[in-house]
Formats: C-alpha cells, structure tokens, sequence
C-alpha cells in the first residue's frame, strides 16, 4: 500500500449481501466486516497496490472488489461457522464430537478436524477468500524485486 491510512473494512453490508450463495446477514454484520477486513489487510500486509490517500482503499478497481470480495467470503465463512467477532477472538463453543444414547455412545467422524477448522477460520483465511486474492494477485509465494 502507499497510503499510511489504513481502512477500518474493506466491505459494507450493502457488499456482503451482494455475495452470491452467502447466508443472511446477522445484526452484526458490519462489525463481522471490519473484524474480517483486519484478516484480509493482515494477508496481504507485503502487497503493493495504490490507494487513495484519504480511505486507504485500493485505487484500482480491480484490487479493490477483489479486497472486498475475500471480506465477504470471510464474513460469509463466520457467519456459517457461528464465528462472533465481539467475543475477542475467543472462539465460541465447540463441535460436538460425540453422543450417548442410553448406554450406547458413539463418535462422530471429523468432528476434531471440524473443530480445528472453525479455529483456524476464526484467525486466519478460509481457502476461498485466500484463493480470491491469489488468484487476483495480491497474496504470492513468489519474491518480488521492485
């Protein structure tokens, strides 16, 4: 980025309810937003694109709606897996991983890999936003000389 103003979210409601296949958005959504949008500005902290001086948003249109898109793919993410951004961090309830019936008891299959998966999108990208910004560019594995 070139600007030392840094936006507090890359995304409205208005833009979240745009995203095709999302869930409907909670109350909270605008504050799931900006909570997503510090993931996202924190993926892609070594990418080099211009922005307005003023917002600290991308300047190309491009860059921008890709910014936003990842956002929303976030927050649609968090709103899925019942993610609060309000609670701190902390995640919220667990995945139930097993059950009793009378003296029968079983466990479910994935349930620690669900868990770990709802950890996880609680701090960093889930696949489909980090693949939203690799494929516009913004978030690579390769050096770049400028």
């Amino acid at each position: 980025m070139t600007s030392s103003s840094i936006p507090d979210t890359l995304a409205s409601p208005e833009d979240y309810a745009k995203l095709p296949g999302a869930p409907a958005a909670p109350a909270d959504i605008a504050f799931t937003l900006e909570a997503c949008s510090d993931i996202v500005l924190r993926a892609t902290i070594t990418a080099v694109y211009d922005t307005d001086p003023a917002t600290g948003l991308a300047s190309d249109p491009a860059v921008r709606k890709a910014l936003t898109d990842a956002t929303c793919i976030q927050a649609a993410a968090w709103v899925t897996l019942g993610i609060k951004p309000f609670a701190g961090g902390v995640v919220q309830g667990g995945i139930k991983t097993s059950a009793k019936v009378g003296s029968a008891s079983f466990e479910y299959a994935g349930a620690a890999q669900a868990a770990a998966t709802r950890a996880d999108a609680a701090v960093t990208l889930v696949p489909a936003a980090l693949r939203r910004l690799q494929n516009r560019g913004l978030i690579s594995q390769q050096v770049r000389v400028i």
